[in-house]
């Protein structure tokens, strides 16, 4: 799966989760910021992302992610 895949896919996930429409999530948009996601939202984006591409993600690490650029890059680095 390319870095773009999973973008569309993480996409659609934090789309739902935020309840934005997803037009409005580019890979460099501020999840905590710009989308006002929560430290609750944050942690149902991690959880949804392990389920859908099954895998571990730490939740340490997630909370550093800013962007869903960075949580493409976590999902790589997971993988």
């Amino acid at each position: 799966m390319s870095d773009d895949e999973v973008f569309q896919e993480l996409r659609v996930i934090c789309a739902k989760i935020l309840s934005v429409d997803p037009a409005d999530i580019t890979q460099d948009v501020d999840l905590r910021d710009e989308l006002e996601a929560d430290s609750l939202d944050m942690a149902e984006l991690a959880a949804a992302t392990e389920d859908r591409f099954a895998l571990f993600v730490d939740l340490d690490t997630a909370k550093q992610a800013r962007t869903l650029a960075d949580v493409v890059t976590l999902v790589r680095a997971a993988s």
